[in-house]
């Protein structure tokens, strides 16, 4: 039976036990809720007009929240088209994509050769049932079919101009990166169109016996009327457009990916070069003061450092240069609850803190993200190799479980050489903030066509109350009044690009 796409499932559920039970009702509810998944996605985009392609002079990127929510409404689309063509067209089609000949009599199938072309000759009477049992089928495959061509001219009009989502679906979605190319594939095949007029065919001879939901939805199915009209050219308009499209950005992305692998390659170069040690890295084999400044740390702060000495630090753009999160040691988290299978529990009973544990009980306590390796955890001793050293604190209220939790999902992603806010597989270090704390509105940057979040636009938040800078050291020394108008005056005393 099938695993995924309740429409599926609701269309072969109600064709195989069609005699014993009404189907159009159950079904129809079904295809609604197919249905339902296009207009969701298309409505999407269009209440985006930065995304959309429709607006050019915007400044903030699409959100988390916006991001998850497009991939899983292409992941249930995804899923409807892989069941439909994997499991209700061939299980309901009776053509093969042959032609047919259709006229009435006894029921029967038969392949006939008119010179080398093969071709179906069919007779049905409706008032039987194998001519019944064959009609539904046929309906069943032209209704799904129909479905799809509907689906994806529709998606082709919006999903030709909204650029940076063709490129999230394509470059960000990890085990489903093909899910555009799976979508309109079928769209594409020229026997798939010829099928369905077939099926169209042997529906307009024998007219429902029985009118069902099926019917109606075929009877108002815009590729139906394209279809009848004998608009061969429109699916080479819209769906082969789209294609040429797709193939543009993927292009696009190739070069893209050149340019990041150039990145990573000088970013790895320049960050060996070191002239001197941190001014604070002498802290770090003094025992008692590192444990008296862990004690004043609390889970989810956030730590910014900068390194003058570092070459990298002259490329990043602001003042400070790096950033990364405290996550707290076991026993001040100890008390946090989540919810794992609809049940509360500790935090530390939770499967994916397992493999963290270890890491955790040997103090490596600071998540970051580094060229190399990506995403990792470090002890604070580590960190301490710098001049400047900021703890910024949230003033708000969060389930900081769920937020650990959600750090550690990035763990052993790669550093993004692209810096990106709007790519999840890959994360830069202030990107890993952003990810963490996706409720709180951070400032961004458009630089080269992407959003980024720089670790200065990170400290701006210890300057607008909404996160208080708790600790604060620069050029090796401690500050300890007045911390926020410090950080405002460092910020704004520094040139941005």
């Amino acid at each position: 039976m099938l695993k995924r796409g309740s429409l599926v499932l609701g269309l072969l559920v109600s064709f195989h036990s069609f005699a014993q039970t009404d189907y159009s009702t159950q079904a129809g509810g079904l295809m609604d809720e197919g249905l339902e998944i296009t207009e969701s996605i298309v409505e999407f985009l269009e209440s985006r007009p930065c995304e959309f392609g429709i607006r050019s002079d915007c400044n903030k990127p699409l959100s988390l929240k916006d991001i998850h929510t497009l991939k899983d409404m292409f992941r249930r689309l995804d899923g409807w088209n892989k069941d439909t063509f994997g499991d209700v067209i061939p299980s309901t089609d009776h053509l093969r994509g042959l032609p047919v000949e259709v006229s009435s009599g006894p029921f029967a199938v038969v392949e006939k050769s008119r010179g080398l072309k093969k071709y179906l000759k069919v007779t049905l009477n409706p008032s039987e049932r194998a001519s019944q049992k064959f009609l539904n089928d046929v309906r069943v495959n032209a209704a799904s079919s129909l479905f799809m061509y509907d689906s994806l001219f529709k998606l082709s009009g919006v999903m030709a101009r909204a650029t940076k989502i063709r490129s999230i679906l394509e470059n960000d979605m990890g085990p489903d990166s093909s899910i555009l190319k799976d979508l309109f594939s079928n769209g594409m095949k020229q026997d798939l169109w010829a099928n369905t007029q077939n099926h169209l065919l042997i529906l307009d001879k024998f007219s429902s016996y029985s009118p069902d939901y099926f019917d109606s939805y075929i009877a108002g199915s815009f590729t139906a009327g394209k279809i009848k009209d004998k608009d061969f050219l429109y699916r080479m308009k819209s769906v082969v457009l789209l294609g040429a499209l797709m193939s543009q950005t993927t292009l696009g992305n190739a070069l893209e990916k050149i340019a990041f692998k150039l990145s990573q390659i000088f970013g790895n170069t320049v960050g060996q070069v070191q002239t001197r040690s941190g001014k604070l890295l002498k802290y770090a084999s003094d025992v008692e003061w590192m444990k008296k400044m862990k004690s004043k740390l609390r889970p989810l702060d956030l730590l910014l450092e900068k390194t003058p000495f570092r070459l990298t630090d002259k490329f990043i753009p602001g003042h400070y240069g790096h950033a990364a999160i405290w996550l707290g040691t076991p026993e001040e988290i100890l008390s946090y609850r989540v919810i794992y299978q609809g049940k509360e529990i500790a935090l530390l009973d939770h499967p994916a803190m397992f493999p963290h544990l270890e890491r955790l009980s040997q103090g490596k306590l600071v998540l970051e993200a580094l060229r190399e390796p990506g995403v990792t955890m470090n002890t604070l001793e580590h960190f301490m190799d710098i001049d400047d050293f900021l703890v910024l604190r949230s003033n708000q209220e969060g389930n900081y479980g769920e937020m650990i939790l959600k750090a550690l999902e990035q763990y052993g992603k790669p550093y993004d050489f692209g810096f990106d806010v709007e790519t999840e597989s890959s994360i830069v270090c202030s990107e890993l903030i952003y990810m963490v704390y996706d409720q709180e509105e951070w400032p961004t940057e458009r630089s080269a066509g992407r959003y980024t979040i720089s670790p200065d636009h990170v400290a701006l938040k210890g300057t607008n109350g909404s996160f208080d800078p708790v600790i604060m050291f620069h050029d090796g020394q401690e500050v300890t009044q007045n911390r926020s108008q410090f950080l405002t005056e460092l910020l704004t005393s520094t040139t941005h690009p």
